[in-house]
């Protein structure tokens, strides 16, 4: 009998107990861009840069308790070709300070204003010596959900490779 009241107050405190939701909130940041955030951290899709001749970059963070991850993508808009970089910087590698040169978005806006990156080759072989991973890939078939971002990239600073 004490088991059965034991048992049923647990259940009925666990139903009466309020449930927390969790909270996001997104916001449009133009130019193909947006921003979630959480009380887990911010993931912030940066709007998209025209790199010139055809090529468009986006970059990606996201940072919540564990530190800060990177992405940058150059995407040809003629030939959908793209190459993407990726950096994680965790908070547990704090004291070796950052790796490398530096972080992944100071060592692209160093190249960009280079005018070093509407060349997918160019960019890679300079990301490669640098010792950052480099991905070589190609776009999925135009507005489909994996190439949204890119496509509006492309619709935005170059309409005419859109066809």
């Amino acid at each position: 009998m004490v088991k059965n009241f034991l048992l049923t107050a647990v259940v009925a405190s666990l139903v009466a107990a309020p449930v927390l939701a969790e909270t996001q909130t997104v916001r449009d940041l133009g130019k193909c861009g947006s921003e979630a955030k959480n009380s887990f951290g911010v993931h912030t899709e940066h709007p998209a840069d025209d790199e010139g001749a055809g090529y468009v970059s986006f970059a990606t963070e996201d940072v919540d308790g564990t530190g800060t991850k990177e992405r940058f993508t150059l995407v040809n808009c003629a030939t959908r070709k793209l190459v993407q970089l990726n950096a994680e910087y965790l908070l547990t590698d704090s004291s070796k300070g950052l790796p490398g040169k530096g972080d992944l978005f100071a060592f692209v806006t160093a190249l960009a204003k280079q005018n070093k990156l509407a060349n997918e080759a160019l960019f890679a072989a300079t990301a490669k010596a640098n010792g950052y991973p480099v991905t070589n890939g190609q776009l999925p078939p135009m507005w489909s959900e994996k190439a949204k971002r890119a496509d509006c990239g492309c619709q935005l600073f170059y309409p005419e490779t859109m066809n």
